[in-house]
């Protein structure tokens, strides 16, 4: 038995991971850009400290393939995806109708983001660093939310608009309500599926910390798209739910209780959706828009250029406001071509969430058996399984939650302008990773198979 359990402890496969001192670059680079340090500290934005964190982790990134290819497991597609987009993007911007806006764009918006997805399929290849960048990511996430929270107390952040009271962010890219509600909502599913997996005291304490500030924003931000975004991640994690009769009484307990809490002025905001508003009429404004983009995507088929949507309608109708709505900004911005890539890489990052999650959850089923059916475990071996085990809990968790993410950002999409923002190269990134993972998880749930094999050939010592 002491062979044996000597057998079992060598040898075990282990995930990679780059140096901790590289890691820790790259998540400052996460959190700085997350929460715009360079909007806040003069210093910072007059050195770039944010384009010098990401130029070094992308200089890092670079050697660390040059010495080893990460693992993509499942995501070629989902990869080969992205470069279509790009390339409908880059020959979009000489035929831009308005190029300069165009290449600003794509440099600033679309390349630069994409590079996310890059140092995220490098750095993050084991679940202790995923585990680390999510928490940098959340963090992030707190800090926005805190703040805005902190304003509402004040007042300082929260005014009127469109005949309520709106709560806005700190900073110019979360400024627009709409902007704070679709961060704010983009943590939740993070928030709740990784609850179960959290087992510190303090890091539970802060993801409830972070859900009651985001919570908050979504609530007093005003925005109806946040309201229909946050029905739609209700319906992901009710189709993810296991027990889904328990899930459905939980939910309409929970929301019973919101809508007695809710100030009635968010309620009429709410049911403003599909009747009259108060002020501003800004439902008549988006089905104008709308129009106007469905005869420049038919006059323009083939797309009017990178973010050129503005200058075209101006143009043509005399008026300049963006299509305030992801579909018709991919149709128009790089036409039916553009719109084809689009659609197949949020299908492909969908689909290697769903492989992934299908993926571990079969090995906790193989674990489990055997724990069942196998020999008694040396310690050593308990351990490894248990660990494993542990792993693979996570994994599945961040797979729902990252889908649930882009499913959300999906329904978003339907009421704002979100293709050069970096949601997509986030949840590609993740994707990718999780994706890699798989490979090294497989690995290790036949290794324990197969040692454990062997110790059940192995005859009891008398």
């Amino acid at each position: 038995m002491v062979e044996h359990e000597a057998r079992t402890t060598e040898r075990f496969p282990g995930y990679r991971q780059a140096s901790m001192l590289v890691f820790l670059v790259f998540l400052a680079f996460v959190v700085v850009r997350y929460v715009q340090a360079g909007e806040r500290m003069d210093l910072l934005r007059t050195i770039r400290f944010e384009f010098l964190l990401g130029g070094a982790s992308i200089i890092m990134a670079i050697i660390q393939m040059s010495q080893r290819q990460p693992q993509i497991g499942t995501a070629r597609v989902l990869l080969i995806s992205i470069g279509l987009l790009f390339f409908c993007m880059i020959l979009e911007l000489p035929l831009a109708a308005d190029p300069v806006v165009a290449r600003t764009i794509f440099n600033n918006r679309g390349f630069k983001f994409a590079m996310l997805t890059f140092l995220v399929l490098v750095f993050v290849e084991s679940p202790l660093y995923l585990r680390y960048f999510l928490w940098a990511f959340l963090f992030s996430i707190f800090y926005i939310t805190l703040e805005s929270v902190q304003g509402l107390i004040t007042g300082g952040l929260y005014w009127e608009n469109q005949g309520v009271m709106r709560l806005h962010g700190a900073v110019p890219l979360y400024g627009h309500p709409n902007s704070l509600g679709g961060v704010s909502l983009g943590a939740l599913p993070f928030v709740i599926y990784l609850w179960p997996q959290t087992r510190q005291w303090y890091l539970r304490m802060g993801l409830l910390a972070l859900a009651v500030t985001a919570s908050i924003c979504v609530i007093y931000s005003g925005s109806r798209t946040a309201y229909v975004g946050l029905l739609g991640l209700v319906v992901w994690m009710f189709v993810q739910a296991d027990r889904k009769l328990r899930f459905l009484v939980v939910t309409l307990v929970c929301g019973a209780v919101l809508v007695a809490a809710l100030p009635p002025q968010y309620i009429e905001r709410f049911k403003s959706i599909g009747g009259q508003e108060k002020e501003g009429h800004s439902k008549d404004a988006r089905i104008q828009i709308l129009r106007d983009a469905w005869t420049i995507f038919l006059e323009n088929p083939l797309g009017v250029g990178v973010a050129s949507f503005p200058a075209k309608r101006q143009a043509r109708f005399g008026r300049s406001q963006d299509t305030h709505n992801l579909y018709m900004e991919v149709a128009t911005n790089l036409g039916i071509q553009g719109f084809i890539a689009f659609c197949v890489m949020v299908g492909a990052m969908m689909m290697v969430l769903h492989r992934a999650t299908v993926a571990f959850k079969l090995q906790r089923k193989r674990l489990a058996f055997l724990l069942r059916n196998g020999p008694p475990l040396p310690p050593a071996a308990r351990k490894m399984l248990s660990r494993h085990d542990r792993d693979l809990q996570l994994l599945i968790a961040v797979s729902k939650a990252t889908g649930g993410f882009i499913f959300v950002r999906l329904i978003l999409g339907f009421f704002g302008m979100d293709l050069y923002e970096i949601y997509w190269w986030f949840g590609a990134g993740v994707a990718t990773s999780l994706s890699g993972m798989v490979v090294t998880a497989r690995r290790r749930t036949a290794w324990l198979e197969a040692r454990l094999g062997e110790l059940a050939a192995t005859p009891a010592a008398p």
